[in-house]
């Protein structure tokens, strides 16, 4: 079995190189605890499943940037969550406002 990847190297994969096996061990690592967080901000699940993968497709389609630190791999590890957060609740916002919300 392979050892398991940081998620600094993941988002480099995916965004440097368009790596499908980075973005899905991404989403698997992820999309659950973004799902999870999300539902606390907002009581219609659809429209979080929604908010959850069109935050995935951004990163995927290199519409959301990831830009590493100075700091090199372990900043960038230790802050994917955050940045995955940022691109979420921004959409969701921008989805609740659409809805009239």
């Amino acid at each position: 079995m392979s050892e398991m990847r940081s998620d600094g190297e993941l988002l480099r994969a995916v965004t440097a190189d368009g790596d499908r096996g980075a973005f899905e061990e991404l989403y698997r690592r992820y999309a659950p605890w973004l799902t999870a967080r999300m539902r606390t901000r907002c009581a219609d699940a659809a429209l979080v499943d929604d908010v959850v993968q069109e935050t995935f497709l951004a990163v995927w389609r290199g519409t959301a940037r990831w830009r590493e630190d100075a700091a090199g791999a372990d900043a960038a590890g230790a802050d994917a969550a955050g940045w995955l957060w940022r691109i979420a609740s921004r959409r969701l916002v921008d989805a609740l406002r659409g809805a009239g919300a």
